[in-house]
């Protein structure tokens, strides 16, 4: 079948290109700008047009698109035009995996990581899997991708109300914070249903049981302090940290090389899912501390280690996400002054937090705030990163507006005893990758 992806370059619908080429499709697409994944794509073999016109056409049977892309969008109008079936990645996905052993992870943080791990342990113990991952792991073939011949793994985003229509065997759901409630209407109530719908289709779910939306509808819980499975114990070691669980009565101690409690809590959920799921929680623990983490996801560059300056790439883009970051910082980085750089990510997000990302940055040293990265949304009236700046003002911290990422590189300098955190879900990752180039000595 000849199919034509509609944004082929955003790291889901990546995964789901390089799948369907891997199994004998013939695979084109289009995105405005090239990206890592694109170059994937087009060392596979897969074109890739650059940006979005009607000329783009290659006479496809299938029109696979993003919920990104507009109702207006050329490739999709003509689609409709010439009668081609138009599908969303979300029915893609379910129709790949449906004939499959399912596991998949969903929720308001921790997706893409708790993925990633699930996907290393099953590869660990040989449950050969085939991933579909939200991010970039070293640990799979293609980074967000891995081909195999056992259960599907896959992150599922819960940002639109059609998740719930999977089936999946084996869930995870890490959290809910009504991240995109937009989406659903602005209801909660409805937002929660389809949670519940997901949850009720599902032989085996897990969820954090400290979780106000969703503790109710796991059949185990991992929990801080409440659950089937409970942190007993926790010690840091800079990048690397012990936990101590107990699980079904049995304690296990759980080494991991990637920081931050978060983490632990993601790697509880692995573990919890896999010992419901059969597996002996000792392979599962022993996978687990060869795990590396996922791209963005508190990634440290060294600008110059004896003047102990660092920089931090991190995909933080919700209020509860940024405290944790900047928690983990403290952890790793202590002592350290810890300067924020963040852009926000959509202005529907930033209007309905209402204050919440400026409380959560509250516990960085000195903060600068880039304006908000659309991600294809209009911008709506009265909304803007100076919203931010001037409720941290009120709290009384030192805060600053930076109108462009440019601007942000001639205003900070790499200054000895600090760790620069740059933080987002946009484009935020390119001027980390600019300032680190301005600075770093050859």
């Amino acid at each position: 079948m000849r199919m034509h992806f509609v944004g082929i370059g955003g790291v889901g619908m990546s995964s789901l290109a390089i799948h369907c080429h891997l199994m004998g499709h013939d695979v084109y697409g289009s995105d405005i700008h090239r990206n890592e994944h694109t170059e994937v794509l087009e060392r596979l073999g897969v074109r890739v047009f650059l940006g979005h016109s009607r000329e783009n056409w290659l006479n496809p049977e299938l029109l696979v698109h993003t919920p990104a892309v507009s109702s207006n969008n050329p490739e999709l109008l003509r689609a409709r035009e010439e009668n081609v079936r138009v599908v969303t990645r979300f029915d893609l996905l379910k129709q790949l995996v449906e004939n499959s052993v399912q596991f998949a992870v969903t929720g308001s943080d921790g997706k893409t990581t708790t993925t990633a791990m699930l996907a290393h342990v099953l590869k660990a113990i040989g449950a050969d899997p085939t991933v579909f991952l939200g991010g970039m792991n070293p640990s799979l073939e293609f980074g967000n991708y891995r081909k195999g011949n056992g259960p599907c793994v896959y992150e599922l985003d819960e940002s639109q109300p059609s998740f719930s229509s999977f089936h999946p065997t084996h869930l995870i759901i890490t959290n809910a914070r009504k991240d995109h409630l937009e989406n659903f209407h602005g209801d909660e109530s409805y937002y929660l249903s389809c949670f519940e719908k997901l949850a009720e289709s599902a032989q085996n779910v897990v969820t954090f049981h400290e979780d106000r939306l969703t503790s109710h509808l796991g059949h185990h819980t991992f929990g801080l302090n409440e659950g089937t499975c409970v942190l007993l114990d926790r010690k840091v070691e800079r990048f690397e940290q012990v936990a101590t669980i107990k699980l079904d009565g049995k304690t296990h101690t759980l080494r991991l090389r990637v920081p931050g409690l978060h983490n632990v809590l993601n790697a509880m959920a692995v573990v919890t899912l896999l010992w419901a799921a059969g597996f002996n929680p000792a392979d599962t623990v022993k996978a687990l501390s060869s795990f590396v983490g996922t791209y963005r996801r508190f990634s440290v560059t060294t600008i110059d280690e004896s003047k102990n300056i660092y920089v931090v790439d991190d995909y933080a883009h919700t209020p509860d996400e940024i405290a944790w970051l900047i928690r983990t910082s403290r952890e790793v980085f202590a002592g350290l002054k810890q300067v924020m750089v963040f852009q926000p990510h959509r202005y529907t997000r930033l209007a309905r937090e209402d204050g919440n990302f400026a409380k959560a940055l509250m516990d960085a040293d000195e903060i600068y705030v880039t304006e908000v990265y659309g991600a294809f949304e209009q911008v709506l009236p009265n909304v803007s990163a100076r919203m931010i700046v001037d409720g941290l003002k009120g709290y009384g911290k030192n805060a600053e507006y930076v109108s462009s990422p440019e601007e942000l590189l001639k205003r900070i300098k790499p200054a000895p005893n600090t760790v620069y955190l740059f933080v987002g879900a946009g484009d935020i990752i390119n001027y980390s990758k600019k300032f680190v180039k301005n600075n770093v000595s050859s």
